[in-house]
């Protein structure tokens, strides 16, 4: 189930595929608190990434929970 504040209809089975669009995906499903799905795997392969649009509050929560260090 999509959250209801996505402003993309993207299908049911759609997956990312190319790191941009991992980069995209998570930056969208961080800042709308939609983290179902997310795990450590995922968010340490694209953490480089997210650092473009992500949320200044998002990015501490995150690299505490990959770290458990504040920036």
């Amino acid at each position: 189930m999509k959250a209801w504040n996505w402003d993309y209809d993207l299908p049911d089975d759609w997956q990312p595929k190319t790191d941009d669009q991992w980069a995209w995906y998570l930056v969208r499903k961080l800042n709308y608190n939609d983290l179902a799905g997310l795990n450590r795997e995922i968010l340490t392969r694209y953490y480089r990434l997210l650092d473009r649009e992500l949320d200044p509050g998002k990015r501490i929560l995150v690299e505490y929970y990959l770290t458990g260090k504040t920036p």
